[in-house]
């Protein structure tokens, strides 16, 4: 049976019931990504000798039925800057590059050792973990009217960096996050590590300064419900909270059956909500979890303030004198703990206190998702949920991050909708692909590094992306990857490029702390030493809610209240005015120039050092000419420095420049 009538029977069946729970619902009849995982066999190969690897034969038997050939492979000084965006969100050195192009090996033997030295350097971690860190919608502050700062999200967010270096299994990374504080544990240290991992399910924009207790719970459970289903699972299970969901066979109450979990949690980040009679919104130490320091001791709040730090009477301070600077402690983080176990009543329309049946936790009844695993009568089931999503007998789990990683490398998931797997989501252009890198995914230890390794190594990754007219035609989208697109770099690669090229990029992070505490009414701010134009890169730099420099909503940066695993890509005028106006682009233009004059007397070997340096080739003869041209014709008069001048002019064009801003 095709996928589209499955869906259209999947859906006349839940207009029928008006329910999905109780209903018999045949295999055939459920949405593709509800089905289990199935092995596909190869394809034959079309090609000859194109394929590396088993992935291209199947890109290729779709080439080979739409009859299309796909572009040759692309060069080398192409394939290294991919490879450094990709893994590193970072141009390559001229070491690099010339090292890569010395190399006598064939071209994959070559492109294998470019990808190993990325994949193990700790910009590796920085730059895929602030992929995640969209899906995770991170910010340092709650968002909404009090704004509140999370002082310690950075917890959460160097976690994120720490395991995608360390390539931890994405099941142990998934449960980490849903129910670290529960796992086992060997030492003390990886004890706190998970419980660090909870931080995941804190990190919510909620409005604190909301009247009544219950309705503020409620809003913080359908958050932590949204992030942890359609972050792990594709599935806005969300949608459920006020009637069964309209699309997907999700009912209410399987929605209110994973509530309960969460309703049986306490959450800890750090900002009391003003129905708890607490700090209006203020940082409160009482409101964080205590990081263990034995193996024994479960998890707990701080029980205790030290002193120098907040006491309750300072955090109750509203508008006049400032509170006393918050103390970053060691031993403190946002996190989840056990609470007294209790099933959430459904809730008629959402209404916090119309109350309907009481479902028990974890009777969730998805069809074709495993059996949700018995919670015991004195547990919440948070690990319980854990483990159900982590398990590999979970289709969804293993195809949605398969596909969130083919995204980041190629421009677009074989599921286009990323976040969305469900029936309105896109359905894959390659459903019998997307198994095949599931199921190694899974059988390979679900480990991301081998995943993207296994994809940067193959053929389709290193095609070229010129463009082919008869290709184009049939396949403008290059939905069917006969050629590598062209992307255009995020803001934090362009902001953190700029400032390696400048000379002045600080690989080391910052100290933590980086907010200055509470603003006026308890609104979160930054310090000012810690701003756009600092020399970290981007990914350290404090993301607060409602306050973000207008540079991120130039560059298509997502909004940290929502989960975004794929960015918005957008072409507009105030991009190209950033590199031409920017006092930032400016001035790492001139500290550029100043490297490019001091690197030789010659005028020829300082362009060709300018040209290597910001796009790692040297310039034509025409583009020689040209670049001379402007040179001479740009008027220096009265100028301080002219020999600065016009260098630093002919470098921020060539920041401007498409080779700069894209990777081919």
């Amino acid at each position: 049976m095709k996928a589209g009538h499955s869906i259209l029977l999947a859906l006349g069946l839940f207009v029928l019931t008006g329910n999905t729970r109780g209903a018999e619902v045949e295999e055939g009849e459920i949405p593709w990504s509800f089905q289990p995982l199935v092995r596909p066999a190869l394809p034959e190969n079309s090609f000859g000798s194109w394929p590396l690897d088993d992935l291209d034969r199947f890109i290729a038997a779709r080439l080979a039925t739409e009859g299309l050939r796909p572009n040759p492979g692309a060069d080398r000084l192409t394939l290294i800057r991919r490879a450094a965006f990709d893994l590193t969100g970072l141009p390559p050195s001229l070491e690099e590059i010339d090292r890569f192009l010395a190399d006598p090996a064939p071209d994959p033997e070559a492109f294998a050792r470019v990808v190993d030295d990325y994949l193990s350097r700790p910009q590796f971690g920085e730059r895929w973990g602030r992929h995640w860190l969209d899906v995770a919608r991170y910010a340092d502050s709650v968002g909404r009217t009090w704004n509140a700062p999370f002082v310690y999200a950075w917890r959460y967010r160097d976690w994120v960096v720490k395991s995608f270096n360390e390539d931890k299994s994405y099941r142990r990374f998934i449960a980490e996050q849903i129910a670290g504080d529960l796992l086992p544990a060997d030492t003390v240290e990886q004890r706190r590590d998970q419980v660090l991992g909870t931080g995941f399910l804190t990190l919510g924009s909620l409005a604190i300064n909301m009247g009544t207790n219950e309705a503020f719970v409620l809003d913080q459970i359908d958050d932590q419900i949204d992030a942890t289903t359609r972050g792990f699972l594709g599935l806005s299970i969300a949608c459920a909270r006020c009637h069964d969901h309209k699309y997907d066979p999700v009912a209410q109450m399987d929605y209110y059956a994973m509530a309960g979990i969460f309703y049986s949690s306490w959450t800890y980040s750090g900002t009391p909500h003003v129905g708890d009679h607490a700090g209006y919104g203020y940082v409160d130490p009482e409101m964080l979890v205590s990081l263990p320091t034995d193996l024994a001791t479960p998890v707990d709040r701080v029980r205790s303030v030290p002193a120098g730090i907040h006491s309750m009477s300072d955090l109750r301070q509203f508008g006049g004198q400032a509170p006393p600077p918050f103390e970053i402690e060691p031993q403190w983080a946002m996190g989840m703990r056990d609470g007294k176990p209790v099933d959430c009543a459904l809730r008629e329309g959402g209404m916090a206190w119309d109350l309907g049946e009481t479902p028990p936790r974890g009777d969730i009844r998805i069809p074709s998702l495993p059996k949700f695993p018995e919670i015991p009568e004195e547990a919440s089931g948070r690990l319980q949920l854990a483990q159900w999503i982590a398990s590999p007998e979970n289709p969804l789990t293993a195809r949605v991050m398969a596909n969130r990683v083919w995204q980041h490398l190629f421009g677009r998931g074989l599921v286009e909708t990323v976040d969305n797997f469900g029936v309105t989501g896109r359905e894959p252009t390659h459903p019998e692909l997307l198994d095949h890198l599931a199921i190694r995914f899974i059988e390979e230890d679900w480990s991301v590094k081998r995943l993207i390794r296994t994809l940067m190594l193959s053929r389709t990754y290193q095609l070229s992306s010129d463009p082919q007219d008869a290709a184009y035609e049939k396949d403008p989208d290059n939905a069917l990857y006969w050629r590598s697109s062209p992307r255009r770099l995020e803001l934090e690669p362009l902001r953190d490029s700029l400032l390696q090229v400048a000379g002045r990029l600080q690989l080391e992070p910052p100290a933590p702390g980086v907010l200055a505490g509470n603003g006026s009414r308890g609104r979160g701010k930054t310090r000012g030493e810690i701003g756009f134009d600092s020399p970290y890169r981007s990914l350290y730099l404090p993301v607060i809610r409602d306050f973000l420099p207008d540079e991120y909503g130039v560059f298509d940066f997502p909004d940290p209240s929502s989960i975004a695993g794929q960015r918005h890509v957008t072409t507009a005028p105030p991009q190209s005015l950033f590199f031409m106006n920017s006092r930032f682009v400016e001035d790492c233009a001139r500290e550029t120039a100043d490297r490019v004059i001091e690197s030789n007397s010659s005028e020829s070997e300082r362009m060709d050092f300018a040209y290597r340096l910001i796009l790692g080739r040297k310039p034509s003869a025409d583009e020689h000419q040209d670049a001379d041209d402007l040179m001479k014709h740009l008027d220096t008069g009265g100028l301080d420095d002219p020999e600065g001048y016009r260098w630093s002019t002919l470098i921020q064009a060539l920041f401007a420049s498409a080779e700069f801003r894209y990777v081919f």
